[in-house]
């Protein structure tokens, strides 16, 4: 499913650059193959909904690791985020890290620095006596960009369970 949702976003990015097909028909395509990749995200996430569920009662783990970039200390650009289970990672759907992220600074104040490092830390509390110790899966990684411009690259992982906990949605 991941594979046919990054070939439609391919297509559209390829469709919008035709400039052979005419521009009212151009517009048809793009907004039917939208539409289409919109409804297919959410069939998706509903997926992941489910799996991350089963996952939590058995062996498995699953975790979420968003990279994202505050650009000025204003705006928030997702760079990607991946569902690692196991030890094998899987790139998905960019709007479910965007979501999450938004939940987070919008809860933690205006500051969005500071509402990482807040948030990181009471989860990563909470983790470690949830899951008895096992740190491996919280990490936090942020590189401060001084020049050209003021910005902080972020790369946060958590257990996958925080989706269903914080009720993220697309």
């Amino acid at each position: 499913m991941l594979l046919r949702m990054k070939e439609q976003a391919d297509l559209i990015r390829r469709v919008r650059k035709e400039t052979v097909i005419p521009e009212h028909a151009r517009d048809l395509a793009i907004g039917a193959l939208s539409t289409e990749l919109q409804d297919n995200k959410k069939i998706f996430f509903d997926y992941l909904l489910n799996f991350i569920s089963i996952s939590m009662q058995v062996l498995h783990n699953a975790d979420i690791e968003m990279e994202f970039t505050i650009i000025g200390g204003e705006r928030v650009e997702m760079d990607s985020n991946r569902l690692i289970i196991d030890r094998e990672t899987l790139d998905i759907p960019i709007e479910i890290g965007a979501r999450f992220a938004d939940i987070i600074l919008e809860s933690k104040g205006p500051k969005k620095l500071e509402a990482i490092l807040s948030f990181y830390r009471e989860e990563e509390s909470r983790y470690d006596k949830l899951f008895e110790g096992i740190l491996n899966r919280c990490s936090l990684q942020i590189m401060d960009e001084l020049y050209p411009r003021r910005r902080a690259h972020i790369r946060l992982r958590l257990p996958a369970q925080s989706l269903i906990e914080y009720r993220v949605s697309i």
